[in-house]
C-alpha cells in the first residue's frame, strides 16, 4: 500500500471571505479610475440637475409669479407688477412721440430738451404712472355706481379723434365746433386731445389780457407761469376728402401706432386701448361730476397798486419778508394811500408805483373774475369794499395793495371758465375719493419701475444723451 506523499506542491487552498475582501482593497488601477469617473460624472450630474432646478425656479418666478406681485392695492383691487410695468413703458415711449412731434413742428430745441430730460428720471415717471393707476381703480368704482359704461364704440371714438390730430384730419362724424388740436407736451404725458383735467385752482380766467394775466399772477394764492407748449396743427381740409378714405387712412394710423408700441415699448395692443378707455371714462365722469356747476358767479372790477415786499420777486413767494423790507413796503403804501387821498389820479400812481408791472401799464386795471382767484385777504377786500371806495394798504405775501373795486355783480361765465369750473370740481372730488381710499403700496414699487425704452431709445437721434 502506498504513503501518501508528504513533499512536493501547494496544498489547495478554499477561498474564503477575506480573500475577496482583500481583492477588492487591491483594484488595478483602471478599475479604479473607473470608479472616480463615475463618482465624479454623477456629481457633476447632480449639481446641473440642482443649477437646473435653480433655473427653472427663477424663470417661474420671472414670468409666472413676479408680474402678477402687487404693486399697490386700492379697496382691496390690485395694480399688479406686469400691469404696472406696461403703463411705465407706454407712457415712456408716448411722452417721446409727442416731444418728436414738437421738434417737427417747432424745430425749439431748447423746450424739447427741457422735457426730454425727465426721461432720465424714472422715478418721476413711475411715481406720476402709479399715480394715475391708483385714481384709475377709483374712477371705475365711481362710473359702476353711475351706471357709465365705456364701450368699444366709444373707445374707437377716441382713438379715432388722437389719429385724426396727428394726421391733421377731422374723424368722420365728429363735432365741427370744437378744432382737434395736438395735445401739449407737459411733464405727464398725455393720450388724450382734450386739456388736462386738473388746471391750476387760481389760473386767471382766460379772457383777460397779457397785462391783466401778469397782474393776476401778483395778488393770486398758487400762481404758477405755464410754460407748456401747446403746438397746434391746422387742420387739413378735408371737405373735398370722403368720409370712407378718411376713415381707411385713420384705421391705418392706428395700426401703425400698435406696431410702434409694440416695437418700442414692448406693450400689447390691449395695453393701448386701456390706456385710451380711461381717459374716456375720466373725462365722462368730469362732465357728471361738473354737470351741476354754477353757469354764473360772483365777480369784481377792480385795480390795484402793488407795493413789492421784494420788487425784484413779485410773482412769487419764497422766504418771508424781513422787518426792514416789510417796513420800508409799509411807508411807501403809505405814501401812495396819501397822495391818493391829496387827490392825484390812481391811474397816474399805478403806471408810476406800483410793482405789478402787468397791471400797472393798464392804470392798475385787472379784468372781471371771481374773488376766489385771489389770496384770501385780497380777496376779502374786494369782496367787502364799497364800489369806488379806496382800501388798504392790504397786507398779502406779496407785500402791500391800494385797492379800488370799481364794480362787482353776477355774471354769466364764458365757456372756458365753466369748463374750469368743471375740471376744478372733478379734482376736488378726487381728491377727496383718493384721501378716503385704501391705497397699500408694495414697498418693491421703486424696484420695479423700468426705464424703458431708455432715453437715447426713444429721442437719440434728435437730442442723445452722452
Amino acid at each position: 500500500m502506498a504513503k501518501k506523499s508528504t513533499t512536493g506542491g501547494p496544498r489547495p487552498h478554499r477561498i474564503t471571505d477575506a480573500d475577496l475582501q482583500r481583492r477588492r482593497e487591491y483594484l488595478s488601477r483602471a478599475e479604479r479610475e473607473r470608479l472616480w469617473q463615475r463618482r465624479a460624472l454623477i456629481a457633476v450630474s447632480v449639481l446641473v440637475g440642482i443649477s437646473l432646478l435653480v433655473l427653472v425656479v427663477a424663470l417661474v418666478y420671472e414670468n409666472l409669479i413676479r408680474p402678477r406681485e402687487a404693486i399697490s392695492t386700492v379697496n382691496g383691487e390690485t395694480i399688479t407688477t406686469r400691469e404696472y410695468q406696461d403703463r411705465v413703458r407706454f407712457t415712456r415711449w408716448e411722452m417721446g412721440q409727442q416731444l418728436r412731434e414738437l421738434y417737427l413742428l417747432t424745430g425749439d430745441i431748447n423746450t424739447v430738451q427741457q422735457y426730454a430730460s425727465q426721461l432720465t428720471n424714472p422715478i418721476a415717471i413711475g411715481s406720476q404712472v402709479l399715480d394715475e393707476m391708483e385714481e384709475e381703480i377709483l374712477l371705475k368704482e365711481e362710473a359702476e355706481a353711475r351706471g357709465i359704461v365705456i364701450d368699444e364704440a366709444k373707445i374707437n371714438e377716441r382713438v379715432d379723434d388722437y389719429m385724426a390730430q396727428l394726421q391733421g384730419l377731422t374723424r368722420p362724424g365728429a363735432p365741427t365746433a370744437t378744432p382737434t388740436t395736438v395735445p401739449s407736451v407737459t411733464p405727464t404725458p398725455l393720450v388724450s386731445p382734450t386739456p388736462s383735467s386738473t388746471p391750476s385752482p387760481t389760473t386767471p380766467p382766460p379772457t383777460a389780457t397779457p397785462a391783466e394775466g401778469e397782474a393776476a399772477a401778483e395778488i393770486e394764492a398758487t400762481a404758477t407761469p405755464t410754460t407748456e407748449p401747446t403746438p397746434t396743427v391746422e387742420p387739413t381740409a378735408t371737405a373735398t376728402l370722403p368720409a370712407e378714405s378718411i376713415q381707411a387712412t385713420l384705421d391705418k394710423a392706428e395700426a401703425d401706432y400698435y406696431n410702434a408700441a409694440r416695437s418700442a415699448a414692448d406693450v400689447s395692443r390691449e395695453v393701448v386701448r386701456e390706456v385710451f378707455y380711461y381717459d374716456a371714462l375720466r373725462t365722462a365722469l368730469r362732465d357728471a361730476i361738473g354737470a351741476d356747476a354754477p353757469t354764473e358767479e360772483l365777480q369784481v372790477h377792480v385795480r390795484h397798486i402793488l407795493i413789492a415786499f421784494d420788487p425784484d420777486n413779485t410773482g412769487q413767494t419764497g422766504l418771508p419778508p424781513t422787518d426792514e423790507q416789510k417796513e420800508a413796503a409799509r411807508l411807501k403804501a403809505d405814501q401812495v394811500m396819501a397822495a391818493l387821498q391829496a387827490g392825484e389820479p390812481f391811474a397816474d400812481l399805478a403806471r408810476s408805483m406800483s410793482d405789478d408791472t402787468g397791471s400797472a401799464a393798464r392804470g392798475g386795471e385787472m379784468d372781471w373774475q371771481s374773488p376766489d382767484t385771489f389770496v384770501p385777504a385780497f380777496a376779502d377786500a374786494v369782496t367787502n369794499a364799497e364800489i369806488g371806495a379806496i382800501v388798504g394798504p392790504v397786507e398779502t405775501e406779496f407785500g402791500y395793495h391800494i385797492i379800488q373795486v370799481l364794480g362787482r355783480e353776477v355774471r354769466a361765465l364764458t365757456d372756458a371758465q365753466l369748463n374750469q369750473r368743471r375740471s376744478q370740481m372733478f379734482t376736488d372730488w378726487l381728491a377727496e375719493r383718493k384721501a378716503a381710499a385704501t391705497i397699500v403700496r408694495s414697498d418693491r414699487w421703486l424696484d420695479r419701475i423700468p426705464d424703458e425704452p431708455t432715453y437715447n431709445q426713444i429721442m437719440g437721434d434728435i437730442l442723445p444723451l452722452r
